[in-house]
């Protein structure tokens, strides 16, 4: 068994803006997951309500933490 630890700048529930042009998509959402990729990188599963959609892929660069008024 493996055991990997990894430091992100965002959590579980954080309000999010974000703005991806890997999966072209933006929006404002809320992080759902976090997904480490064998070769290290770290990507996020972003749910967005007033969409009922799930974008997934989304890199750390591409999203900007949301204040608890925003």
């Amino acid at each position: 068994m493996h055991t990997l630890v990894a430091q992100t700048k965002f959590t579980f529930g954080d309000r999010v803006r974000f703005d991806s042009e890997v999966q072209k998509c933006n929006g404002t959402g809320e992080i759902l997951a976090i997904t480490v990729e064998v070769d290290g990188s770290v990507n996020y599963l972003i749910s967005v309500p007033d969409a009922e959609y799930l974008y997934a892929g989304i890199l750390e660069d591409e999203i900007t933490l949301l204040g608890m008024d925003e």
